[in-house]
């Protein structure tokens, strides 16, 4: 279980440092995060820049904690089922939040651009994007789940497998939209 659980938080470490990277790399990606955010409607004009840096500091930090929570676990340090817990918690906290802004979004029917990852997409949000955030909330909470019974030091071999395969699986969820896309019918218009 302890390989489960690192290979979750280095799933959520990939995908919110990609997620925040790609807002903070810039003034105008920063702006294009912000304009995306406002496009939904979830927020007023006068809270938009305080909820887009509250967002942003959020997926930092969950960043942060859960690559320190990949580092203890993998260690079998003392502390690391506190630190791995408080990452998969805000992980968690941090997905659902988001998941729910999706749903609302769909419910509405409000057309918004993804600004998921920054302007790296030109998608508009949809269901591929709650059914990816409701994913990772349920890897997310099986794996908070199995932390807390998880005990012991992996092995180099395990852990490291773990890691790549959160890394892995964490591209695959910032490439969601070209996986989508992949998978997607062709349309009778399109060129052959």
């Amino acid at each position: 279980m302890t390989e489960l659980v690192i290979a979750v938080l280095s799933l959520a470490c990939c995908v919110y440092f990609a997620s925040a990277t790609a807002k903070l790399r810039g003034r105008s990606a920063y702006h294009s995060f912000q304009a995306g955010l406002a496009d939904t409607g979830l927020t007023s004009r006068r809270l938009l820049p305080g909820t887009a840096a509250l967002l942003v500091a959020g997926e930092t930090l969950l960043a942060a904690v859960a690559a320190a929570a990949v580092l203890l676990t993998a260690a079998g340090a003392a502390g690391a089922t506190a630190v791995t817990i408080c990452a998969l918690g805000l992980g968690a906290v941090l997905t659902s939040i988001l998941a729910t802004g999706i749903a609302v979004i769909l419910r509405r029917g409000t057309s918004a651009r993804c600004a998921c990852f920054g302007s790296v997409t030109n998608s508009t949000l949809g269901r591929p994007h709650l059914v990816r955030n409701l994913g990772l909330l349920a890897l997310l909470v099986v794996a908070l789940i199995c932390a807390q019974y998880s005990h012991g030091q992996p092995s180099a071999g395990g852990a490291l497998v773990a890691v790549i395969a959160g890394a892995v699986t964490g591209l695959m969820l910032i490439r969601f939209d070209d996986v989508v896309a992949l998978f997607a019918p062709i349309s009778s218009g399109s060129p052959r």
